[in-house]
């Protein structure tokens, strides 16, 4: 069997799984292939990331600066 005969056996039978656990796998796998990232976060996840987008637009973050010199002041004790 080919490259292309077994692409068209791949699609036909995708289309006909009503499995979603089963697409999702399938869909992370073929992700991974192509390089495209998909990730399965809880709410906890999704909830410290909008807050973590919050605190950036209100400018409370550190440059890399800052970091470097805290830390360097940190080491120096």
């Amino acid at each position: 069997m080919n490259k292309l005969e077994i692409r068209e056996k791949l699609i036909a039978e995708i289309k006909q799984v009503e499995n979603l656990h089963l697409l999702k796998v399938l869909y992370d796998i073929l992700s991974a292939e192509t390089g495209e990232k998909f990730y399965n976060l809880n709410r906890d996840q999704i909830s410290a990331i909008e807050e973590a987008k919050q605190q950036y637009k209100e400018g409370e973050f550190f440059t890399n600066e800052e970091v470097d010199r805290e830390t360097e002041e940190w080491l120096k004790q």
